[in-house]
C-alpha cells in the first residue's frame, strides 16, 4: 500500500497554535509518500537519503526515522498492535523551508499504518497521534496546526482552525491574478529548536502571571499587568489572532491587498515582539517591500531561518528571483530557493 501526505504553509497565525489561537494554513502540493508492507523486522528506508534504519525495539534513534518510530510508539501506547513493517519513504517537500515536512511524515505514517492494518482510526485521531509523536517522542513541543492541515487539507481552500476547540472551516482561496510562493533562506540557526521551546515557556509564564488557564482568556486589558519579555510575547499572540480574523474576512471578499498588508504586520510583530526572526529573513522581507509586484510577506515557521511566505501579483516570482538571488548571495554567501505553491487535498491512499 502507498499513501501520501502534503506539506503545508500557514498564511497567517504564527506561534498562535500552541497558544489556543487561530491559524489559517493550507495544504500544498508537495508530498511525503510512504510504501508499507509486512516484514520480519521494522525497516525504514529513505529514498531521498538512500539510508535504511533497522530497529529491533521502539526507541529513539536521533535520526529522521524518529518521526515514523514516534508514530509507532504512540499507536502501541494507545493499545494498537503494530507488527513489524517495512516503510519506504520518498518526499518532494523541501526540509527547513517552513513547509512542515516532519508533520507530513507523521501524518503519512499514522494514516498509512491505520489503513494498511485496517485499524479505521478517525482522521482527527490521526492528527492527535501525529502531534503526540512529535511532542512526546521527538521532543518538539509543537502545536497541532501542521498535522491538522496535512490531514484535513482541501484543494483551492485554506483552513481556518480554532486550535482551542479544533473547530474549523474551509475558506476558498481564489488566487486568480495572484500567487503565493515561499523563499527558503537556506539558513537554519542553531537557536531554532531551543528558542522555540523557550517561547512556549514564556507564554506559559504569561498565563501563570495572569492566573489564566488559556490565552483565549487573556484580553488586551491584561497586558497592563505585564512588562518586559512577557508583555512582548503576549502582545504578539493577541494581535496575531486579530490578524488571522482580519485575513479570513479579507479572503472571503477577495481583498488581497489587505491580506498583504497584514502579512507585513505579522512579520514586524514576529521580528520585534516575538523575536523569532533573523537577519536573513528580515533582509528578504525588506527587499520584497521595495518591489511593487509584491503585496505582502513574512517569515513563516518556527523562526531563526527557514522560509518567507510571499503574496504577489502573478508573475512576480519570476521578476524578482534572479535579482534577489544575486543580492542575497552578495550579502550572505548563500543562494535562496524559491518554491511556487499550489493547494492540495489532505492525506490519502494512492495505491
Amino acid at each position: 500500500m502507498k499513501v501520501k501526505a502534503p506539506g503545508r504553509i500557514n498564511i497567517i497565525g504564527e506561534h498562535t497554535d500552541y497558544n489556543d489561537g487561530y491559524v489559517l494554513p493550507f495544504a500544498v502540493s508537495k508530498f511525503v509518500e510512504l510504501k508499507l508492507e509486512y516484514s520480519d523486522k521494522f525497516l525504514i528506508y529513505s529514498k531521498n537519503l538512500n539510508e535504511i534504519i533497522e530497529i529491533n525495539e521502539i526507541k529513539k534513534t536521533n535520526s529522521w526515522a524518529d518521526y515514523i518510530i514516534g508514530v509507532i510508539y504512540v499507536m502501541t501506547k494507545k493499545g494498537y498492535d503494530i507488527p513489524p513493517l517495512r516503510i519506504d519513504l520518498d518526499s518532494t517537500i523541501p526540509i527547513g523551508a517552513g513547509l512542515s515536512s516532519s508533520a507530513a511524515l507523521e501524518v503519512a505514517a499514522s494514516y498509512g499504518i491505520s489503513e494498511f492494518l485496517n485499524l479505521n482510526i478517525p482522521k482527527i485521531e490521526i492528527v492527535k497521534i501525529s502531534r503526540e509523536a512529535e511532542v512526546d517522542f521527538v521532543g518538539v513541543r509543537c502545536g497541532i496546526m501542521d498535522q491538522f492541515a496535512s490531514t484535513f487539507g482541501k484543494k483551492d481552500h485554506a483552513i481556518f482552525l480554532d486550535t482551542l476547540t479544533l473547530k474549523y472551516e474551509y475558506i476558498p482561496l481564489k488566487l486568480r491574478e495572484y500567487e503565493i510562493f515561499v523563499i527558503d533562506s537556506n539558513v537554519k540557526h542553531e537557536l531554532s529548536s531551543s528558542e522555540y521551546n523557550k517561547r512556549r515557556e514564556e507564554c506559559e509564564a504569561v498565563l501563570k502571571t495572569l492566573h489564566k488557564k488559556s490565552f483565549r482568556q487573556v484580553s488586551f486589558d491584561d497586558l497592563r499587568k505585564l512588562d518586559g519579555i512577557l508583555l512582548k510575547r503576549a502582545k504578539h499572540v493577541l494581535e496575531e489572532n486579530e490578524r488571522v480574523l482580519k485575513v479570513k474576512k479579507s479572503l472571503e471578499i477577495n481583498d488581497f491587498k489587505m491580506v498583504g498588508k497584514l502579512l507585513y504586520e505579522s512579520h514586524q510583530s514576529l521580528r520585534d515582539l516575538y523575536e523569532v526572526s533573523c537577519e536573513e529573513t528580515d533582509y528578504i522581507v525588506d527587499y520584497l517591500r521595495e518591489n511593487e509586484g509584491v503585496l505582502g510577506a513574512r517569515m513563516v515557521g518556527g523562526g531563526f531561518g527557514g522560509g518567507v511566505i510571499v503574496l504577489g501579483n502573478r508573475g512576480s516570482l519570476e521578476k524578482i528571483k534572479d535579482d534577489l538571488k544575486e543580492k542575497y548571495y552578495e550579502k550572505f554567501s548563500k543562494i535562496p530557493e524559491f518554491y511556487s505553491l499550489e493547494t492540495s487535498d489532505g492525506v490519502s491512499i494512492i495505491l
